[in-house]
């Protein structure tokens, strides 16, 4: 009687697409002076909409209007307002 080895082979792993954080950023009228910013934030997901100046650069964190922690990184010379929207990203 023959015996035969079974080799098991390893699970595959979760490609690392899905184990890294990643966030929607839509920019909009980028060549005016103020453009327009849809992002969702980086903590609770929350749909933002910004109007910054973008006449000079600096490094700005957008406040999210709902959690109230850092929801984005910007290079803007100022942040002109943030209105909270429904995310344009979640189904």
């Amino acid at each position: 009687m023959e015996v035969q080895e079974i080799k098991k082979f390893p699970k595959p792993r979760k490609p690392d697409s899905e184990s890294q954080n990643f966030q929607h950023v839509k920019i909009l009228d980028c060549n005016q002076p103020v453009c327009r910013v849809i992002c969702e934030c980086w903590h609770c997901k929350q749909g933002i909409l910004c109007e910054v100046d973008v006449s000079s650069s600096q490094y700005l964190e957008v406040e999210c209007p709902s959690c109230g922690r850092s929801a984005v990184r910007l290079m803007a010379e100022k942040v002109i307002s943030t209105t909270p929207i429904p995310s344009p990203w979640q189904g």
